[in-house]
C-alpha cells in the first residue's frame, strides 16, 4: 500500500496546475499557422531543462504573434541573450503566465514604453514590470513579430507557460496538443548498464556502459544503474525532442519513474543528475539513467526504489522493461535482460578529500582557498584540489576537482597574490580552462585576494587582460543609403561588458545580437535629422576596463 501511494503522489505533484481541473482551458494560437515544434518541454540540455516549447516560424522572422487568452503584460525584457526580447503574459483567470520569446519587435503600445525607458536609462539590455493596469491584452490580440533575437540558434517563438502563483515552468503542450498532430513513438538509440563502483561489476569492466544489443544480455552482480539513449518523435518532421515520461520495470514492478512536466527554474541545473553527466562531458553523448543522489533534487519528477540503484544478488536473468512514452499516449517498450552471475567486486578508495554533500566545505593548499555551501554537490564526492606552474598565466593552474561532477551552482576561489602578481588589479581575470577555450569567471581583486565564483569545476588559472575590444564596421559606405549602422564587436578574453552608442552626441540605441556580435542601429527620423551629415560615435569596455572606440560620419 506504500508503495502504491508513493507512486500516486509522484504521479500528482508532476500534473500542471490547471490540470486539476477536469479540462484544460483552450488557448488561442500563438501564430497563424500549422504548428511544428523544433524543441519541446524539459529537454535535456547544457545545465538546464528546456522550459518550453520552440515553434517552428517557417524559417522565417516577422510573423505575428498573438496572446494566448486575455490578461495584462507583466513584464518585458530585452537582453543580447538568453530569451533575446520576451513578453510576459499573466491571465489572472487561468493562473498562469504565457512567456514569448526570441521575438523581433513588440506591437506599439507594448514597444512604446520600452523604448522609452531605453532611452531614458541609455541602455538596450532592460528587465520591465507592468502593473495590472498598464497594458492589456485580449485573447488573438497581435503583441509582437516573431524573430531570432538572443541565444536562438534559428528563427522560432519561445513558448512558456508558467504557473503565475510560484513562477514553476509548465509543459504547453496540454495546453496546445489539439494542433499538432502526432502519432509517432518515442525512439530508443542505445541502452547501458553502470557498476556502482565498489558494490558491483559489469562482466566487461573497467568499462562501466555497455552500449549492448537490445536482444543481448548484460551481465552483471551487485549493485547496478540502468540507462538509456532516446528521443521522442513527431509527425510531419525529422526533429527529434525529450523524453516525457519513462519508467524501467524489473520482474514486472516499477522500480523507477519519471515524469518532466512542471519544474522550479532553482532545479534547472539538477538536470546533470538525471544522465551520466561524467560520461556527457567525455562523449557529448547522454545517456538517462536511473541513478538518483542522495540530495534528491528532482523529487517532484522522480519516484525511485533504493536511489534507482538495482541489487543483482541472484545467479538468474531478471527480466527489465523500459516504457517511453509521449503528451500524446505514443509509447515505446523495450525489454532487455540482466543477467546474474556471481563475480569479484573490486574495491574503490578515495584518492582525494570525502566532501558531504549537505555540508559546508573549505579545502585550503598552498595560496588557494576553495568554499563549497551546503548542497552544491548532488551526492558527497572524491575531491581533489591541485596545481601545476605554468608559463602562460600569472598563476598556476588550479585543478579544482574534476569537469565530470556536476555543481549546482556557484562555489567560491580565493587565490592570494599581496601584490596582484605585479600588475593593476583591475586588469587580472580568472578564467576556466576547458582545452583551448578560456571562459572569464566573475571575479575581484580586494587586499592581496583574487576572489571568483565559477559554477562548473575544472582547470583554472588566474591571467591578465589589457587588450581593448575590436569594432570591426560593417559596409559603412551603405549607412546613409540603407538607414542602418552595423559593426561587429568582438573581445580576445574577459568579454564585453558595455557598449555606448551616440549620434551628433547624442544617446542611440544600438542592439547587441550576443551570438554573432553584431551591434546595430535603424536611424529614426522622430530623433535625427534627415537629409543632413552625422557623427557617430561608439565606445565597447570590456570586463577588465579596456575601452577601444570608433568614431566615423556619414550622411542620412
Amino acid at each position: 500500500m506504500k508503495q502504491a501511494l508513493k507512486y500516486w503522489m509522484m504521479a500528482t505533484l508532476a500534473l500542471p496546475l490547471s490540470a486539476y481541473s477536469d479540462e484544460l482551458p483552450k488557448l488561442a494560437k500563438p501564430v497563424d499557422i500549422p504548428i511544428l515544434l523544433s524543441g519541446n518541454f524539459g529537454e535535456l540540455r547544457s545545465n538546464h531543462f528546456h522550459s518550453g516549447i520552440d515553434i517552428k516560424t517557417q524559417g522565417r522572422t516577422g510573423l505575428p504573434i498573438y496572446a494566448a487568452e486575455d490578461g495584462y503584460v507583466s513584464r518585458v525584457t530585452v537582453s543580447p541573450w538568453g530569451f533575446g526580447r520576451a513578453i510576459y503574459v499573466t491571465h489572472p483567470s487561468l493562473g498562469i503566465t504565457t512567456v514569448y520569446g526570441h521575438l523581433l519587435s513588440f506591437s506599439p503600445k507594448i514597444d512604446a514604453p520600452v523604448r522609452d525607458r531605453q532611452y531614458a536609462g541609455e541602455t538596450f539590455s532592460i528587465d520591465l514590470e507592468f502593473a495590472p493596469g498598464e497594458i492589456p491584452v485580449k485573447r488573438g490580440e497581435k503583441i509582437a513579430l516573431s524573430g531570432n533575437s538572443g541565444s536562438s540558434g534559428g528563427p522560432h517563438l519561445h513558448m512558456d507557460v508558467r504557473d503565475t502563483a510560484t513562477g514553476e515552468t509548465m509543459d504547453p503542450l496540454p495546453y496546445y496538443k489539439e494542433y499538432i498532430k502526432d502519432t509517432v513513438a518515442p525512439e530508443v538509440r542505445s541502452i547501458a548498464l553502470y557498476q556502482e563502483d565498489g558494490f558491483g561489476t559489469v562482466s566487461n569492466a573497467p568499462d562501466t556502459r555497455v552500449s549492448a544489443k537490445f536482444s543481448q544480455p548484460f551481465v552483471a552482480w551487485g549493485k547496478v544503474i540502468p540507462a538509456i539513449k532516446a528521443y521522442d518523435k513527431m509527425s510531419n518532421t525529422t526533429n527529434i525532442y525529450g523524453v516525457k515520461k519513462l519508467s524501467l520495470d524489473v520482474d514486472g514492478t516499477t522500480v523507477y519513474s519519471r515524469v518532466i512536466d512542471k519544474y522550479d527554474f532553482n532545479d534547472t541545473r539538477a538536470i546533470n543528475t538525471l544522465v551520466d553527466y561524467s560520461g556527457g562531458v567525455r562523449n557529448n553523448s547522454w545517456m538517462m539513467w536511473t541513478k538518483v543522489p542522495e540530495s534528491n533534487p528532482l523529487s517532484g519528477m522522480i519516484a525511485a526504489d533504493n536511489n534507482g540503484v538495482i541489487n543483482i544478488d541472484e545467479e538468474r536473468d531478471y527480466k527489465c522493461e523500459w516504457t517511453l512514452t509521449d503528451e500524446h499516449g505514443n509509447t515505446t517498450r523495450l525489454p532487455f535482460t540482466i543477467r546474474g552471475k556471481r563475480m569479484p567486486i573490486k574495491e574503490t578508495g578515495y584518492v582525494g578529500d570525502l566532501l558531504f554533500y549537505d555540508g559546508k566545505n573549505t579545502i585550503h593548499k598552498d595560496g588557494i582557498s576553495v568554499t563549497f555551501k551546503p548542497h552544491t554537490f548532488y551526492d558527497n564526492v572524491d575531491f581533489t584540489l591541485e596545481q601545476t606552474p605554468s608559463p602562460e598565466y600569472l598563476s598556476p593552474v588550479y585543478s579544482i576537482g574534476t569537469a565530470s561532477i556536476p555543481v549546482s551552482g556557484e562555489y567560491m576561489v580565493e587565490v592570494r597574490s599581496d601584490d596582484a602578481w605585479g600588475m593593476n588589479p583591475e586588469k587580472l581575470v580568472f578564467v576556466r580552462i576547458n582545452g583551448k577555450r578560456r571562459n572569464r569567471v566573475d571575479s575581484k581583486y580586494e587586499n592581496g585576494v583574487l576572489t571568483a565564483t565559477p559554477s562548473a569545476l575544472g582547470k583554472f588559472a588566474v591571467s591578465v587582460d589589457t587588450v581593448a575590444p575590436v569594432i570591426t564596421p560593417e559596409m559603412p559606405a551603405k549607412w546613409g543609403v540603407r538607414g542602418k549602422i552595423s559593426m561587429i564587436i568582438r573581445d580576445n578574453l574577459s568579454g564585453v561588458k558595455s557598449y555606448i552608442g551616440k549620434i551628433d552626441g547624442k544617446f542611440a540605441l544600438f542592439e547587441l545580437d550576443g551570438k554573432t556580435g553584431r551591434l546595430s542601429f535603424v536611424m529614426d527620423a522622430s530623433r535625427f535629422a534627415k537629409g543632413t551629415r552625422h557623427e557617430l560615435e561608439v565606445v565597447v569596455t570590456d570586463n577588465c576596463g579596456n575601452a577601444a572606440t570608433y568614431k566615423n560620419a556619414f550622411k542620412w
